[in-house]
């Protein structure tokens, strides 16, 4: 997911279709089309439907634009010249709305708001939150990186009351209209009559009480049927686009304006006026607001027009950039990262050009801060902290709508392995039960797993036991780890091998980001000693490899190995005192709960791996005697 990907996307669904938003973007619509897609395919949820007249966007995609448009809105912050340095002299400005968000003038009116106030005064931060969506079960939280003690103003839009504006700032009178499938024929826009509408089911959209009570009052005082109240999705209309009966559904136009203009639904005037003032209500003495207030009256005067955000700054230009400022070392910053040195000292150029002067000063000892730059890394954090809460809430909502399901699994060696046949075997009886979930499964070392379950981007990973500090539910597996060498090599003596034994030989084996190895450095740690590889190689296909070509042993699960030795390719001796034993368990985020589809699976495989029988694999082929040894497990 990157800035460029979401601007793109922000500006799609501002349009009938997506030829008409590559045009504004001054792309063509196949590069526009590939973008989505791909936005698609990493968050798992569905974001356009084919329309009419093109495509449209989805309910998801309407939570997914109120929740990343902060993040355009805060880097064009970022690209600007911020006067200060302090992060404590920002400012934030609540823009809160009961209303639904559904990608209309009010929505297009606000955000425009927030970028001309952000010209007048730079050290207020705004953000506008239209009504959360159901879908995703979205709960008011906190704005990530909020500096302590910060200020915060608010300003709230909603509908008037039924007769007093009071101190109320108007901002536009909403007229009512009727979306009918009776006559469809008639003219777009005519009125229909009172006759014709007493003669017609009256529905209404899910609406705040006092509108229903208002669109009520109005039947009553018409001769109008009561109107009922339907579960619809005004901006897709999945249910009214389908149905033949007749029907008129009374909605504010500004509500339903976007579904119609794309879906080409029939929409008349009602006989007698109908109109609900939308106001704001703001502090009292709040300059920024009053400022603000100025700004959207007067934008919703204009002609509307769609808002388009053109990143220069990446995603990974700020990642980059919040690590640097947390090591202020290049070399420790870069390992952090796992990148080379030269393309996190290229990324910082092209951010320092893009900002227009240098964030730190480069020292001997390391890197120094310049001013600036602790103001940046404020507004760097808010906007990483919300891509990443997008991204763990666009898995949750693929998981609960049975679109995707994402999984994680350590690497593994042997594709004819007992793990991995009970794994096949579990994944076999679960896509059987669940035919119409996508599942998605990577492999990953555990580090990785660990930080893609925190972020969300996987529901949970099969991982070592223990590997972190997050929750974890026991698979009740357990394999011995032994020591391998190629077939016929001089460096196993026969028999068992003791673990001091084993840290003397040369090795070869993954990183600390295996949980395979962080299981060797925490018997090693237990028994005083100390593992030096002479080769440290991230893949364990590798590894094998050149333990069978050259003078090198490796450590590995027994099941994982044990086919290899039949076929007589390496041989492996059992290490003991300690015996180390390699248990496996269910790592996920203790942020939500499982869904059923994910409680499902977690059952399936642990009752496939308690069904392999790894004390079966044990007993030493050149049948030596067991011997009594010590035994390390991680529970």
């Amino acid at each position: 997911m990157e800035l460029r990907q979401l601007s793109y996307f922000i500006l799609a669904c501002q349009h009938k279709n997506h030829a008409e938003a590559a045009a504004q973007a001054g792309i063509s619509a196949s590069a526009l089309s590939e973008n989505l897609n791909l936005l698609e395919q990493e968050l798992g949820i569905k974001l356009f439907q084919r329309g009419p007249i093109g495509h449209f966007p989805s309910e998801a995609a309407r939570w997914l634009y109120q929740n990343v448009e902060p993040v355009l809105q805060l880097v064009e912050t970022a690209e600007s010249a911020l006067p200060f340095d302090d992060p404590a002299q920002f400012s934030r400005l609540e823009i809160t709305t009961p209303l639904q968000f559904m990608l209309g003038r009010l929505s297009r009116a606000a955000s425009l708001a927030v970028r001309a106030l952000r010209e007048e005064h730079p050290q207020v931060v705004a953000r506008v939150r239209f009504r959360a969506d159901a879908i995703v079960g979205e709960k008011a939280r906190a704005v990530p990186g909020q500096a302590e003690g910060q200020p915060v103003e608010n300003i709230t839009i909603d509908y008037a009351g039924e007769h007093d504006l009071g101190q109320d700032t108007l901002l536009f009178e909403d007229d009512w209209i009727a979306i009918t499938n009776f006559n469809r024929s008639a003219e777009q826009g005519r009125v229909i009559g009172f006759a014709d509408l007493r003669g017609l089911p009256l529905l209404l959209p899910p609406l705040l009480p006092a509108q229903i009570q208002h669109a009520r009052n109005y039947c009553l005082r018409h001769g109008l049927p009561a109107p009922v109240v339907i579960e619809e999705d005004v901006g897709t209309f999945p249910r009214l686009s389908r149905d033949a009966r007749p029907f008129a559904l009374l909605a504010p136009r500004s509500l339903v304006a976007g579904g119609l203009s794309r879906l080409q639904l029939d929409h008349v005037s009602l006989p007698a006026e109908l109109t609900s003032p939308v106001v704001a209500r703001a502090c009292a003495g709040s300059s920024s607001a009053k400022a603000y207030l100025q700004l959207l009256q007067k934008i919703l005067k204009e002609p509307d027009r769609s808002v388009l955000y053109n990143p220069s700054i990446t995603l990974r230009q700020m990642r980059y950039f919040l690590t640097l400022l947390d090591q202020l070392n290049m070399t420790a910053a870069a390992r952090k990262l796992h990148v080379v040195q030269p393309a996190l000292s290229n990324q910082l150029r092209k951010l320092e050009s893009v900002v227009g002067k240098p964030l730190f000063e480069r020292h001997r000892t390391g890197l120094k801060p310049t001013s600036g730059t602790h103001a940046l890394a404020y507004l760097f954090n808010t906007a990483v902290e919300k891509c990443e809460h997008v991204a763990s809430r666009a898995s949750r909502f693929a998981s609960a709508q049975g679109e995707r399901l994402s999984i994680g699994v350590i690497p593994l060696v042997n594709h004819n392995g007992a793990l991995v046949e009970a794994l096949a075997g579990a994944l076999d009886e679960w896509t059987n039960a669940f035919p119409s979930v996508k599942l998605q499964v990577v492999e990953a070392p555990a580090n990785a797993l660990r930080r893609w379950v925190e972020a969300g981007q996987i529901s949970f990973g099969i991982v070592e036991a223990h590997v972190s500090r997050s929750l974890q539910l026991d698979l009740h597996s357990q394999d011995k780890l032994v020591v391998v060498a190629g077939a016929g090599s001089k460096l196993l003596p026969p028999g068992d091998v003791t673990f001091a034994q084993v840290t003397t030989m040369p090795l070869v084996l993954p990183s600390e980001i295996f949980g395979l190895r962080q299981l060797l450095d925490r018997a090693a740690e237990s028994t005083g000693l100390a593992i030096t590889p002479q080769m440290e190689v991230n893949s364990l296909p590798m590894v094998l490899a050149l333990v069978r070509r050259m003078q090198l042993v490796t450590v590995m699960p027994e099941a994982s190995v044990r086919p290899f030795v039949s076929e007589g390719i390496f041989q492996f001796n059992p290490i003991v005192d300690p015996v180390i034993y390699r248990r496996l368990s269910i790592l996920f985020s203790t942020d939500r709960s499982l869904t059923e589809i994910e409680r499902a699976l977690v059952g399936t495989l642990r009752r496939h791996l308690v069904s392999v029988d790894f004390n079966s694999l044990e007993a030493s082929d050149n049948g030596q005697d067991d011997v009594p040894a010590r035994r390390t497990e991680v529970h």
